[in-house]
């Protein structure tokens, strides 16, 4: 069942917050409705690695996913993932990326009971959270999807300081703390041209400790996309920041993920030009994300 947070509505910002509650876990979240009804489609947006939810809302103008996609039919909700947010302290033994998968089917489809809402059901995942997103176009209930779309997915971790720095993080027993400030811009931005100061501050904001069951998982998980990427069968739209630090990008990285998507009907890739690895960040946002609903519509149009 779906329940409100006892935190009060932000002023300014055009989401409420709330609790999906599944049968095994309480997942915090934020939830922006379509200004329009019926609704385009529902959008379910997963943030990356040491986020949280508010990742998709940034303040600088234009910028927020949460607010275009609201403004273009889509309601969007954003959880605080598995091992974030309220189920913070949830059993680490139980937050694999398999398991995330599960809970996350669980919370769609409660939010959508709850809100009689029978539209097409869409993911938008970033790093850790496309990762996810993947996970679950390859998974036994990916019918339940009308298509994904990531960015920030590591195909390959590169071979240098940056990527030695993401397969290196020290580790508590539950979680991984947040780097300092100093290597957060480093792993996640372009640039001091690509992006704002005040997207710089949200950005930091919404930090939190990672779940080490997640970390050890994304970081072996280049090994497994030969027989992962192979078995989906639901559109999938993927985009490389030009400016990626941590992990190969470009276009032969490109090329390689249309390969691997063989039984995908409709595929799509993007070289994202001025954005290091949190796209959602900076200054080409909007061109990001208006892509992503572009390609939401688009199979929505091809599904009649």
């Amino acid at each position: 069942m779906l329940e409100r947070c006892k935190t009060p509505r932000l002023p300014g910002l055009p989401f409420r917050r709330v609790v999906l509650r599944t049968p095994l876990i309480r997942l915090s979240a934020v939830v922006n409705k379509s200004v329009a009804e019926p609704a385009r489609g529902l959008i379910l947006a997963l943030h990356g690695g040491g986020y949280s939810g508010s990742y998709w809302n940034c303040p600088v103008r234009g910028t927020s996913f949460f607010t275009l996609a609201a403004k273009l039919g889509f309601h969007v909700v954003a959880p605080d993932r598995p091992g974030y947010g309220s189920s913070h302290d949830f059993d680490p033994a139980r937050l694999g990326l398999d398991n995330q998968v599960e809970f996350l089917f669980d919370a769609l489809d409660d939010w959508s009971s709850l809100n009689s809402f029978s539209g097409p059901a869409f993911v938008i995942g970033h790093s850790l959270g496309g990762i996810i997103a993947l996970l679950m176009a390859a998974h036994g209930r990916a019918q339940r999807l009308c298509a994904v779309d990531v960015l920030g997915v590591p195909i390959r971790y590169r071979a240098n300081p940056a990527g030695e720095i993401v397969k290196s993080l020290p580790q508590a027993e539950a979680h991984v703390p947040p780097v300092d400030e100093q290597t957060r811009r480093l792993l996640m931005f372009g640039p001091e041209d690509s992006y704002e100061s005040l997207a710089d501050h949200h950005d930091a904001a919404a930090v939190r400790p990672m779940p080490v069951a997640e970390y050890r998982e994304a970081i072996a998980i280049p090994e497994s996309w030969t027989t992962v990427l192979p078995r989906i069968q639901i559109p999938v739209q993927f985009t490389a920041a030009e400016l990626e630090v941590m992990q190969a990008t470009g276009n032969e990285v490109l090329e390689e993920v249309r390969t691997l998507l063989s039984n995908c009907p409709h595929k799509s890739v993007h070289l994202q030009r001025h954005s290091g690895h949190n796209a959602s960040a900076h200054k080409i946002a909007a061109a990001y994300h208006l892509r992503a609903i572009a390609f939401f519509e688009e199979c929505i149009a091809l599904q009649k």
